[in-house]
């Protein structure tokens, strides 16, 4: 399934499944509307059917096939066209980390700045604790960064002049659970949605010298969306295509198996990526995990700025990003005026 959050007319947000494909959505079925057995919102869903297995589960594909149905005979008052709907960000996350998963990108961000992968990212899936309270949908604005520095003994404010984007995968948890093996990670995983992590690149280089994390240079922003597709239905990520434009100009484009896995950073027998199998193990080894969470898997190579060293054309208010995943969709966002 495609799920998405959304409302119409004013309505309170909605748990909705799209009928459609990814690139062409043709109703969204309202699922507590066609049916009141099942949850309201996308968290009571995911707790309730997160396995993708049990009676809501059962109960919300019977529901679905049985409105795509009597679509075909005319209407069903449950559906509506996706243009008469206001579509939220998908999930509010118990819990958002993001991961740095793949070589090509950290190979290249290093390489812009003089440096090498460090041999520690080989030795387990780095990642840090974003703000799950800061998240945002698709069509959302996004604020741009100003932040206050002490310079010579005195405070200033500064507006963020290196605002980047970054897309990446976005896995959901559908199940929870401690010390959980890597074979075993495709039944906690619910789906996929795409993930943007804006980042201000002045303010996370100043912060990381510290020491102490990647804030506030990393969680002041976070997008995801616009769906979340259920893990039965798209698969593993290998051929899709993956894109991101800004202001309608493509910045990068390519199949996921070319960046990831044939990148020409990624020497013969060199760990190409953390996957999430991977992630989940070294992780859950560490402390219990929980159905809700959403995890970032970094960026996918040539899908961030900073990886162009010199040449990166850092964002402005009014620009508009676009990344668009085969098979998930299109996340849109604007940088929101200056403040």
């Amino acid at each position: 399934m495609k799920l998405v959050t959304c409302s119409r007319g004013g309505s309170n947000p909605r748990l909705g499944a799209v009928i459609g494909s990814w690139d062409r959505w043709e109703w969204i079925v309202d699922l507590h509307d066609a049916n009141p057995q099942l949850p309201a919102d996308m968290m009571a869903f995911i707790d309730a059917a997160g396995g993708l297995t049990g009676d809501v589960w059962e109960r919300a594909s019977r529901t679905v096939a049985s409105v795509e149905k009597e679509l075909r005979r005319g209407k069903n008052p449950a559906a509506i066209r996706p243009s008469e709907a206001t579509i939220h960000v998908p999930i509010h996350p118990r819990l958002l980390r993001d991961f740095l998963a793949f070589r090509g990108h950290v190979a290249r961000t290093r390489a812009a700045m003089g440096s090498v992968v460090p041999p520690e990212w080989d030795a387990l899936p780095a990642y840090y604790n974003g703000n799950h309270l800061n998240v945002v949908g698709p069509s959302d604005a996004v604020t741009p960064l100003r932040y206050t520095i002490v310079d010579a003994g005195r405070r200033r404010v500064v507006a963020s002049s290196k605002l980047d984007y970054e897309a990446e995968v976005g896995y959901v948890l559908g199940r929870g659970g401690w010390k959980i093996a890597a074979k075993e990670a495709a039944a906690h995983l619910f789906g996929l949605t795409i993930f943007n992590d804006f980042s201000a690149r002045d303010i996370q280089m100043t912060a990381g010298r510290i020491g102490m994390g990647p804030a506030p240079g990393k969680d002041w922003a976070t997008a995801l969306g616009p769906c979340i597709v259920t893990r039965d239905q798209l698969g593993e990520l290998r051929d899709q295509s993956v894109a991101v434009r800004v202001n309608g100009e493509e910045r990068s484009r390519g199949r996921y198996d070319e960046l990831v896995h044939r990148n020409p950073l990624v020497k013969e027998g060199e760990r190409a990526l953390w996957s999430f199998p991977e992630m989940l193990e070294h992780l859950s080894y560490a402390q219990t995990i929980h159905a809700g969470e959403v995890w970032g898997s970094g960026t996918i190579p040539g899908g961030c700025e900073l990886e162009r060293g010199d040449k990166a054309r850092y964002l402005n208010p009014g620009d508009r990003v676009e990344i668009e995943i085969e098979g998930i969709g299109v996340l849109a966002n604007s940088i929101g005026p200056a403040t």
